[in-house]
């Protein structure tokens, strides 16, 4: 994959947003060990009537020398993935839309909505002729929706930060395929596990995915360790990414 300045040939995941160091760090630890990465329930679009919600872990591909405002929100600990490879498990750009199309993308929930009502009750669906949807296809619509996100939002504190600039990839729980009944948990899959008694939904990858780690030069021996664990590249914090 050709090398540009302004755009990575990894997509990263950051950790840490909203915790000290050392909570981060358990979370990077946690992650390499385990070669799992946490799905949380996020907004697809944000508006103050309407939110869509869906299953998905997020990255970036802003080169690391860029990064400096983006981790300042998102953490400074991070895992780097091939992006090639990440592609292959279904890993997509966020779709981004402006206000200005909000109307239309809650109008195509609407449908989302009836279709699957549809799908309950076949013989009033067969009343519908040509204007019925194929059961895949609503799958694949449904699963489309998982990547749209609104261009900005408000902050608490009412300043506009606009979500564009996140350069944000995501999978989605809809668009993996599913480790469940007799498929063993592989790479590239999507699983639930417990913990705390809580259910998670989950993705799962090998150490081949992973590019590099990158933590603060304070963590240098940690992240040595994990690094070597992992086979890839360790990347400090702060040698890495621009002031």
């Amino acid at each position: 994959m050709k090398s540009r300045n302004y755009v990575s040939n990894e997509l990263v995941h950051w950790t840490g947003r909203a915790q000290n160091d050392e909570s981060a760090m358990q979370a990077l630890t946690s992650i390499c060990q385990e070669k799992i990465l946490r799905l949380s329930y996020c907004p697809n679009y944000v508006s103050d009537q309407f939110k869509k919600e869906s299953a998905m872990v997020c990255f970036t591909d802003i080169p690391l020398r860029f990064a400096k405002e983006h981790c300042a929100i998102f953490g400074r600990f991070g895992i780097g993935f091939n992006k090639k490879s990440m592609i292959e498990y279904g890993a997509n750009p966020a779709l981004y839309t402006t206000k200005q199309h909000f109307d239309r993308i809650k109008k195509l929930t609407e449908l989302l909505s009836r279709m699957e009502d549809l799908e309950k009750d076949r013989e009033w669906k067969e009343a519908f002729g040509d204007y019925s949807f194929k059961e895949d296809e609503t799958v694949a619509l449904q699963q489309v929706t998982g990547f749209l996100q609104e261009y900005s939002y408000r902050n608490e504190d009412d300043s506009e930060y606009v979500t564009y600039y996140q350069r944000e990839w995501r999978l989605t729980f809809n668009s993996l395929p599913f480790a469940g009944s007799n498929k063993p948990h592989e790479p590239g899959m999507s699983c639930f596990y417990m913990r705390n008694k809580t259910s998670y939904p989950i993705f799962k990858f090998s150490s081949d995915d992973v590019a590099f780690i990158v933590v603060p030069d304070n963590f240098k021996t940690l992240g040595d360790k994990l690094a070597k664990g992992m086979n890839c590249e360790l990347k400090i914090y702060e040698a890495s990414v621009l002031e």
